[in-house]
C-alpha cells in the first residue's frame, strides 16, 4: 500500500511538473510571439514617421527656394523704378523697340494654370541671362561715352540667376547672343536703356506672378 502510494505521488508529481513545463512554454511562446509583434509595430511606426516627415521636405525646400526667388524678383522690380532712366510706368508700351533680342513675354494669365517649375526656372535663368548680356552691352558704350550709370541692377540680376541655378541643379546650355545694333548717340543710349529696363520691369513682374502660382501649388 505504501509502495502504491508512492508511486502513485511520484506520478501525480510527474504530471504536475509536466503541466508546469508545458504551461511555461506556452507562456514562453506567447511571450515571444507578444514580443515579436511589439518589434514589428515599432518597426511599422517608424517607418510610418519617416514617411510622413521625410517625403514632404524635398516639397518644403522647393517651397522656400520659389518664395526666395519671388522675393529677389520684386526686389529687382524696386530697384528698377528707383535706379531706371525714368520713371517706369511712364514709359510707354508703344515706345520705340529696336532691340528685337531681349525675351519676349508672350503669356496671359491662363498660362499661369499650364506652368510646370523646372521649365519656368529655365525660361527664367536664360532671361536673367540674356538681360545680363544686354545691360553689359549698354553700359560698355555708357563707360566709352563717359555717361553716368549704376551697375546695381547688373549685380542684382546676376546674383539671382546664381539663386535659380542652384534650383535648377543642372547648368543649362550656353545661350547664343546675337550681334546687337550699334548705339552711336547719347539719344540712342538713352533710348536702348529704356526699352531695357522697361521690358525687364515687365519680365520680373510676370515671372513674380509664376512664381507665386507655382509656390502655391506646392
Amino acid at each position: 500500500m505504501i509502495a502504491s502510494g508512492n508511486v502513485q505521488g511520484l506520478y501525480v508529481s510527474k504530471a504536475y511538473n509536466n503541466y508546469e513545463t508545458d504551461q511555461s512554454r506556452a507562456v514562453a511562446v506567447e511571450l515571444k510571439i507578444k514580443t515579436g509583434w511589439t518589434i514589428a509595430m515599432i518597426i511599422l511606426m517608424s517607418l510610418a514617421k519617416f514617411f510622413t516627415t521625410a517625403r514632404p521636405a524635398p516639397m518644403l525646400r522647393r517651397k522656400e527656394g520659389l518664395r526666395k526667388l519671388q522675393q529677389e524678383l520684386f526686389k529687382l522690380s524696386q530697384l528698377i523704378s528707383q535706379e531706371g532712366p525714368a520713371d517706369i510706368n511712364e514709359i510707354l508700351e508703344d515706345f520705340e523697340h529696336d532691340i528685337t533680342s531681349l525675351p519676349t513675354l508672350n503669356y496671359t494669365v491662363k498660362d499661369l494654370k499650364s506652368l510646370e517649375v523646372s521649365s519656368t526656372l529655365a525660361q527664367l535663368y536664360s532671361g536673367l541671362k540674356s538681360f545680363m548680356f544686354h545691360l553689359n552691352w549698354l553700359q560698355k558704350k555708357q563707360e566709352e561715352s563717359e555717361i553716368d550709370f549704376s551697375k546695381t541692377i547688373f549685380h542684382k540680376i546676376q546674383d539671382i540667376s546664381h539663386i535659380v541655378l542652384t534650383q535648377i541643379g543642372t547648368v543649362p546650355s550656353e545661350l547664343v547672343y546675337p550681334t546687337l545694333p550699334p548705339l552711336n548717340t547719347d539719344w540712342r543710349m538713352y533710348q536702348a536703356s529704356m526699352e531695357i529696363h522697361k521690358k525687364l520691369f515687365n519680365f520680373c513682374d510676370w515671372y513674380n506672378r509664376a512664381l507665386g502660382f507655382l509656390k502655391n501649388r506646392q
